[in-house]
């Protein structure tokens, strides 16, 4: 996990992001504020093999921007890096530069706009996409490799399109930007409950909980989530690891 906090980071904390990994292979499910820092910590930039943004909103994505500088300025040159996110979601970020700036982004990436329900491959990932709603278009990601299955909700209001894209998965990745009903502030998120509710519906083993309101009682989280969830609940915490399979 390379962030878990929702909007903006909580103190100590990193916004939206995690890495996968299989084998020699890394790719970053968005890239909110601070998640490069952490990303470092796991590994140099350089070794990243993709980048998947699932919405325009900053808290998923405007660490493209600092990534953008790191590869300017490394030593060596690099190949431009493959970066799937919906139409727009590239542009939206490096529209914050300056045309000489802009272009040079472009120079650094390998742009593909996703649409939703398309299926493509990065090394020994398969990667599919479904539509999720929320206040923008948003896409969530199932990752398979070797045998295993993780689903990726990105921001997503309540849908039966969680319980498609999971379903059966080995690790749900669900946002619970709120603890109950009574918390929610903005709409087109989850409570803890309903991403519990969802990763039954999907028949999921592990439901990992993440993008967290910073005002959110993690604790009180995790309990009203396994209420309604069987399988282990994983409360999310920045650099924490979950290795799957072999």
């Amino acid at each position: 996990m390379l962030g878990t906090s929702a909007a903006w980071p909580a103190a100590g904390r990193a916004a939206a992001g995690l890495l996968v990994r299989s084998g020699e292979t890394a790719v970053a499910l968005d890239l909110g504020f601070g998640t490069l820092s952490n990303l470092q910590l796991e590994l140099p930039h350089e070794r990243l093999d993709a980048v998947l943004v699932t919405h325009e909103h900053l808290d998923h994505c405007l660490d493209l921007a600092p990534l953008t500088v790191a590869r300017v300025f490394h030593p060596e040159p690099l190949s431009p890096l493959p970066f799937f996110a919906p139409s727009g979601v590239f542009n939206h970020v490096a529209a914050l530069e300056t045309e000489e700036q802009r272009q040079q982004m472009l120079a650094l990436f390998e742009v593909d706009d996703l649409e939703a329900g398309g299926t493509f491959e990065v090394g020994p990932f398969r990667i599919t996409t479904r539509a999720l709603p929320h206040l923008v278009r948003n896409l969530g990601f199932r990752v398979e490799a070797d045998g295993v299955a993780l689903a990726y909700t990105g921001d997503t209001g309540p849908s039966e399109e969680i319980e498609a894209l999971a379903k059966d998965v080995d690790v749900l990745v669900s946002e619970a930007s709120w603890e109950d009903d009574r918390g929610i502030l903005v709409e087109g998120h989850l409570t803890a409950r309903q991403a519990a509710q969802h990763a039954a519906g999907a028949g999921a083993g592990t439901l990992v909980l993440t993008h967290f309101w910073p005002t959110v009682d993690r604790g009180r989280s995790r309990e009203l989530a396994a209420a309604a969830f069987d399988g282990e609940v994983v409360v999310a915490e920045e650099r924490s690891t979950l290795q799957v399979g072999r």
